[in-house]
């Protein structure tokens, strides 16, 4: 580390006023992505599909509510800057616009977290991932509920203005979920009430060192994920009890979450809710081949750059699909399977060989032993 004497007062002016010059471009850049943005949510979802696949119909709810909330904020920031005359502070602080945030069940590696970053991406806008089983009502367990406004300033640079438009995802909301049970009280009651404000829109003062920075989180649009293992059957069982037919994601009320242990409140905030579904063998061959953020063409390239053209057979494409879905973890799965079967050759192969590298069913069987 550079002792602070070692640099000049001239030099330290010169780099506080390229950081003040680069926050600027970066705010005037977001601010603009979003006033121009117009994406509908056709548009939206058809530039999803080039990386998530599958879930159909719940990338429809959530493309919807994306490009809804950012079409609308885009819009009235437009005409509040103007009406500030140009000050994007004073326009995001008068800017009113109603907000509904989104609630996505499912089971794990279904890419709840991967729509939610990838939409981010999309749209242009700060992203930040925060996993629940981190916090605790009594204190620091790892993290606490202000902890997120820090790492929305961080995830926008620390530009203040471009944080407050940016996408936080919840992920395992349904771990905060309040248990009890004989031995011990499992309480996310006090975790789930400090998250309320945030989630609704609320000003914030973050505290860093000497600072105090204003950071509204009333235009943060927040999605939360969670696997909520034994939802499904809450919900069953009340469709049994009023003599409900069909699929019980189309059935799903406040009132099964609040019995699954979420605050009714909390539960408000998030009025966008949908289901994702287990990922079929099918799935999980089609986003090895479709997807352009496959782990399967992150493998090629890479072999590639020492001219080894790897190819997979159709059918070792379905059994390293079907390995994925055995092991239960999803898409996350597809990349740890692919790493198994590929080890030795990755290893062996760069520098000792080049030309195209097939890899057959056999020889999937093999490598998984």
């Amino acid at each position: 580390m550079i002792p602070k004497d070692r640099i000049s007062k001239h030099k330290e002016q010169r780099i506080e006023e390229k950081i003040a010059q680069f926050r600027v471009g970066k705010e005037m850049e977001a601010v603009q992505e979003i006033i121009e943005f117009d994406k509908t949510p056709s548009d939206l979802k058809a530039d999803m599909d080039r990386f998530v696949i599958g879930q159909e119909h719940g990338k429809k709810i959530v493309c919807t509510a994306i490009a809804f909330h950012y079409r609308r904020l885009g819009q009235a920031l437009k005409e509040g800057i103007v009406d500030s005359k140009g000050d994007i502070d004073i326009a995001l602080r008068n800017t009113r616009t109603p907000k509904a945030n989104i609630m996505i069940v499912g089971p794990t590696g279904c890419g709840k977290t991967y729509t939610s970053e990838t939409a981010s991406s999309l749209v242009g806008v700060s992203f930040v991932h925060e996993d629940m089983t981190k916090f605790s009502e009594v204190g620091y367990v790892g993290q606490n509920a202000s902890d997120i406004l820090v790492d929305l300033l961080l995830a926008a640079g620390g530009n203040p203005n471009v944080a407050q438009m940016g996408i936080v995802y919840f992920d395992e909301i349904d771990k905060i979920a309040t248990e009890t049970i004989a031995y011990k009280d499992v309480s996310g009651r006090g975790v789930q009430k400090g998250l309320l404000h945030m989630v609704d829109g609320s000003d914030n003062t973050v505290h860093i060192g000497k600072e105090r920075i204003f950071l509204s989180t009333k235009h943060v649009l927040f999605i939360a994920g969670g696997t909520f293992e034994n939802l499904e059957n809450i919900v069953k069982k009340r469709m049994r009890r009023q003599d409900l037919k069909g699929k019980w994601r189309n059935f799903m009320t406040t009132d099964d979450l609040v019995e699954f242990g979420m605050e009714r409140q909390l539960v408000g905030r998030f009025p966008v809710r949908v289901v994702y579904d287990q990922l079929t063998t099918q799935d999980l061959k089609d986003i090895m081949i479709k997807s352009e953020d496959s782990a399967l063409l992150a493998f090629h390239n890479d072999l590639m750059a020492w001219g080894i053209d790897l190819e997979f057979t159709d059918e070792a494409l379905t059994e390293v699909a079907k390995q994925a879905e055995l092991e239960g973890t999803g898409a996350r799965g597809l990349i740890s399977v692919l790493h198994r079967v590929l080890l030795e050759d990755m290893y062996h192969l760069p520098g000792n060989y080049t030309g195209e590298f097939v890899v057959d069913n056999n020889y999937v069987k093999e490598r998984l032993g």
